[in-house]
């Protein structure tokens, strides 16, 4: 019993410290290098509580998250707490919860990424209701401060005049396009967390995990392809609102296809025996170059028609 216990107060702590110390880095103004370390270092907040769930159970880890929540509210602020529980609480609880009692990674992210968007368009809503705003416009507000503040950081970071002017010129221009985006990229975002805490749990705690299939051979359904061509010709003829839920909706879907080459490009590492360094080497290529991405977003596509990871034969 003194063992969990003090397993669920090093849980909160680190918890609490983490989420302090990402809000305090990602609201230096003066400083774009710490603005970037706070929000890598956002994807570490979770881990705490989830390796509580693997360790000592789910009513532990949600006593954890719970008091979390208590402590942030009470050293930061209650919308804070609020934030912590939607954004990262609730997926360090049931992802592993989930992967415990046998359920495949991918079915786990997915309802860790569904509720936690959920409960944060809850409390998104409740909260604009109550300032008196539609929670759209209010996150059309919240969406066009972030990228404001991006562009501050940037105009802080000390670039020659010329460049300056003209990154902050393509941030403007990028920015009108995220603020359209901010539903998709906040599912990303979250989705993403999410699968790097699950790579973190099978690293670290995978003897408490039950087998998972390996990520070389995860496949996306195949009807999935349908909602990509709907959202698709969806963006091309209609306007307005629609037309803004389409482009969210094919971002997202694009985001899926692109882990789906990922996968495509793990399996024909693994099968020509790449050592790891080399291996992470080309995943942080496929991510970090544009063209990449998108190539392997294409293979991820067309792998429904051609099946990329099926055994061929090859004649002499």
């Amino acid at each position: 019993m003194a063992q969990k216990l003090l397993s669920v107060l090093g849980a909160v702590v680190a918890t609490a410290g983490l989420q302090l110390l990402v809000l305090r880095l990602i609201s230096q103004e003066q400083s774009s290098f710490l603005v970037i370390a706070g929000s890598g270092l956002a994807f570490l907040v979770p881990w705490p509580v989830a390796i509580l769930v693997l360790r000592q159970g789910y009513r532990a880890a949600m006593a954890a998250l719970f008091a979390s929540g208590l402590l942030l509210g009470a050293a930061g602020s209650w919308p804070l707490a609020v934030a912590y529980l939607v954004q990262f609480g609730l997926g360090s609880v049931i992802v592993p919860h989930l992967l415990m009692k046998g359920w495949n990674w991918g079915a786990a992210v997915l309802t860790g990424t569904g509720l936690s968007v959920g409960g944060g368009i809850f409390a998104l809503s409740a909260f604009s209701l109550q300032q008196g705003q539609s929670p759209l416009a209010f996150a059309d507000s919240w969406a066009r401060t972030e990228v404001d503040r991006a562009i501050l950081a940037l105009n802080s970071a000390n670039l020659p005049a010329d460049v300056a002017q003209q990154t902050e010129r393509m941030i403007q221009d990028l920015g009108n396009k995220l603020v359209e985006l901010y539903p998709a990229m906040s599912i990303l975002t979250v989705a993403g967390m999410l699968l790097v805490m699950v790579l973190f749990l099978n690293r670290k705690a995978g003897q408490l995990l039950p087998s998972q299939s390996p990520f070389h051979a995860w496949k996306v359904a195949e009807h999935i392809v349908w909602i990509l061509i709907v959202s698709g010709a969806a963006v091309l003829f209609l306007n307005g609102a629609w037309q803004r839920l389409a482009m969210n909706v094919v971002v997202v879907v694009l985001a899926i296809y692109f882990l789906q080459g990922l996968a495509i490009l793990s399996y024909f590492l693994n099968v020509k025996g790449v050592p790891p360094v080399f291996r992470v080497l080309g995943y942080f290529l496929v991510v970090a170059s544009f063209p990449l991405r998108v190539l392997a977003t294409g293979v991820g596509i067309f792998d429904l028609w051609i099946d990329f990871r099926k055994p061929r034969n090859h004649k002499d």
